[in-house]
């Protein structure tokens, strides 16, 4: 997938692999894709709420009172404002779904490293 859309067209340009019975598909030739994706109930927050960067993703979790807790978890599928979490996350965790890139900014400010730094993926 190309990394940006034309602007003038809207149009952006993917790669993928589809049967083509009776080669009626020619290379180069335009096309309208329908994604069909099943429902499925899963844990998703916010996209702000998600940390990204080199190492992967991360979200900060409350642990008592005013106390923050950096974990790594594991991104899915990403609509609607929305992002899925896969593994990291337990129930009862309560993630930071407004401002987590503020505290991550003050806790690398305050303390001069990131919170993941050392750590082993």
């Amino acid at each position: 997938m190309n990394p940006e859309i034309n602007p003038d067209t809207r149009i952006n340009l993917i790669r993928v692999t589809i049967p083509n019975p009776g080669n009626q598909l020619k290379p180069g030739m335009p096309a309208y894709v329908v994604m069909k994706n099943s429902q499925r109930n899963s844990l998703s927050l916010p996209v702000d709420a998600v940390i990204r960067d080199s190492r992967g993703a991360s979200v900060w979790v409350q642990i008592k009172g005013n106390k923050f807790k950096y974990k790594m978890v594991e991104i899915g599928s990403e609509g609607n404002d929305r992002v899925e979490i896969k593994s990291g996350l337990k129930d009862g965790d309560i993630v930071v779904i407004s401002g987590a890139y503020l505290l991550n900014s003050e806790y690398i400010f305050k303390i001069g490293s990131n919170p993941m730094e050392g750590m082993k993926m």
